[in-house]
């Protein structure tokens, strides 16, 4: 985890470098635009994947809805169910994590347009939100292979368990 916060790290420095000293240069209305289209495909993974959590792992649904009534979840018998849980829940809070981020860009947007700061740096900002976009690009990206990846896994066992199913009826 702290390597992987590492390199997005590096990552998101060397954008910025890069961006600023070649004078990366766009629009407000481009950058405003591709934002609303990140928003909106990460309010979709967040909605998705949270449905998959309450269709699939209702016992954990009800943990959080009430903490009294089920003292522990326990996924102690697959190793596999485990991973998935810990992958949507990770799925969920990347999207999250973007949508908020894309929030603090549009709110910094507001309060420092016509500030002397932003109008003597404007490169280096431009710079910056380009490469910080750029970072959660690749979370989304992320969250959404996740979500692919599942419903790949998940017809893959229905399939499985279809098959058995028929193999033991044939016996």
């Amino acid at each position: 985890m702290i390597i992987r916060l590492f390199v997005y790290l590096v990552f998101f420095l060397f954008l910025s470098f890069i961006c600023y000293k070649y004078s990366v240069d766009f629009s407000y209305s481009d950058f405003k635009d591709y934002l609303s289209v990140l928003l909106t495909v990460s309010s979709m993974v967040f909605t998705l994947m949270g449905l998959w959590i309450a269709f699939l792992y209702p016992n954990a649904l009800r943990r959080l809805v009430d903490p009294v009534k089920i003292e522990n979840v326990d996924f102690s018998d697959t190793l596999n169910e485990t991973r998935r849980l810990e992958g949507l829940v990770g799925s969920v809070l990347k999207s999250a994590f973007v949508v908020m981020m894309i929030m603090m860009i549009f709110i910094f947007k507001i309060y420092f347009f016509n500030t002397n700061f932003y109008l003597s740096n404007i490169f280096l900002i431009k710079s910056i939100a380009l490469s910080f976009v750029t970072i959660l690009t690749v979370l989304q990206f992320e969250s959404i292979f996740y979500v692919i990846y599942s419903n790949v896994m998940f017809i893959n066992e229905i399939h499985k368990k279809r098959e058995d199913r028929e193999a033991d009826e044939d016996i």
